[in-house]
């Protein structure tokens, strides 16, 4: 399929496509696999899964979070699909009993992406999962996050300090990784002449060329903690840490924050309090965590309405009364609700990209005090909430009723037992 033909077509025109390929007698699986990828990266799609079932090989693309159905293929095809995928990443095609991982690199029109590839053995089959980075789609514009505009400028107010463990939390797919390489950018731009930079990855998602970026490597005994203990004796500024996943990470993140380095990372909680009280369950001294932690954002990503063909609907009258318990934002006004009718600019989704829902918990004299105490995520989140602190659900629902997303995606994404 030509790559114009490719770039209009819908899944639907690709799936018939593919169907009639594969009664040809000259077919090649080099050409449905080159059709099944160029297209995930044409359809924006974050994750492409090629996963064998009882029915046959089915495709599927992650497109703003939700799974759409690509194709699905001949399961007699499927070794010789996940064959020509391994060649394309160099892996190692005759084992099918082992876990292996990889990256391809497309180009498409004269842009480059890049594929990381998962293959795993299930007793079906071979699972291939690619997760799809187009760097060149990707501003890296603090402005470009989705952020409101106040948290915008305490999140650079934060990070141009050069000092602290700053963390960001949330599930995997929650924007996390973009938002470390935005702050970095931010820091080149602002403070290229003050600030050396570096980080340590696993794996190295995008290779900018603008900082040094360390690859974890455990067969050579580079792991998080290692890498980040040899980064401090690289005179750095600022160090970026993939995700802290133990104490020992942890501890010398918040040491490295504590003499006058920026540390940013990541670190798997449910909320930004409890981000907090995380920290202190690792066995880290309370004043440690006191002193270098200085904020944490925790995000989700929720489908933004297709600005095309939004319009303004009737709220029903119960999930009025709930939005209004939920939303202190919403006392007094007047609720308004929005959805998208479906055009060709969304592919009739109604919906068009994503963007973040986020909490800011910075850390001030009084959650000092608290952190110091040990205490409990609800009683940081009462605290916080007690002073007028804007949660994600606070943030979700404000961007629903300013017409940026729907109700019904927020109170999908939100964990309403998180936040109450």
């Amino acid at each position: 399929m030509q790559l114009d033909r490719l770039r209009e077509a819908t899944l639907e025109e690709v799936a018939r496509y593919l169907a009639g390929v594969v009664q040809r007698d000259d077919f090649k699986v080099s050409e449905i696999c080159d059709v099944l990828l160029k297209k995930a990266v044409l359809a924006h799609a974050s994750d492409l899964h090629l996963e064998p079932c009882g029915s046959g090989t089915r495709v599927r693309y992650r497109i703003d979070g939700v799974f759409h159905d690509a194709a699905v293929l001949p399961l007699a095809l499927h070794d010789q699909l996940v064959s020509r995928i391994k060649v394309l990443a160099d892996l190692l095609s005759h084992r099918r009993e082992i876990v292996q991982e990889g990256r391809v690199s497309l180009e498409i029109g004269g842009t480059k992406t890049d594929l990381r590839l998962s293959v795993v053995p299930t007793v079906a089959g071979e699972k291939v999962v690619a997760r799809i980075f187009a760097a060149s789609q990707a501003s890296f514009q603090l402005e470009a996050l989705g952020y409101d505009e106040a948290m915008q400028r305490r999140v650079r107010a934060i990070v141009l300090d050069l000092e602290g463990l700053f963390l960001l939390t949330g599930p995997s797919g929650s924007g996390k990784t973009t938002t470390l390489y935005t702050i970095l950018h931010e820091i080149r731009r602002e403070l290229d002449a003050y600030a050396s930079i570096i980080t340590i990855e696993d794996p190295v998602e995008f290779e900018f060329g603008l900082w040094s970026q360390m690859q974890v490597n455990r067969q050579a005994s580079l792991d998080f903690p290692a890498g980040l203990r040899a980064a401090l004796r690289q005179d750095p500024e600022v160090i970026m840490v993939g995700e802290i996943r133990d104490g020992e990470t942890a501890e010398v993140a918040l040491r490295a924050g504590l003499t006058g380095h920026l540390v940013i990372s990541t670190l798997h909680s449910g909320s930004a309090p409890e981000t907090v009280t995380r920290l202190v369950n690792m066995d880290l001294e309370p004043f440690v965590v006191a002193s270098a932690l200085t904020a944490t954002i925790a995000q989700r990503l929720v489908r933004r309405l297709c600005q095309a063909c939004k319009d303004e609907v009737a709220l029903d009258p119960a999930k009025q009364g709930l939005i209004r318990r939920l939303w202190r934002g919403a006392e007094g006004a007047e609720l308004r609700a929005y959805r998208g009718r479906g055009c060709e600019t969304c592919q009739f989704t109604g919906y068009a990209g994503r963007l973040p829902v986020a909490e800011l918990l910075e850390v001030d004299e009084d959650l000092r005090g608290l952190i110091l105490e040990k205490a409990r995520t609800s009683t940081i989140r009462r605290a916080l909430v007690d002073r007028g602190w804007r949660s994600i659900l606070d943030d979700g629902l404000a961007k629903a009723a300013a017409g940026l997303t729907t109700f019904e995606e927020i109170l999908r994404n939100v964990s309403l037992r998180e936040v109450l």
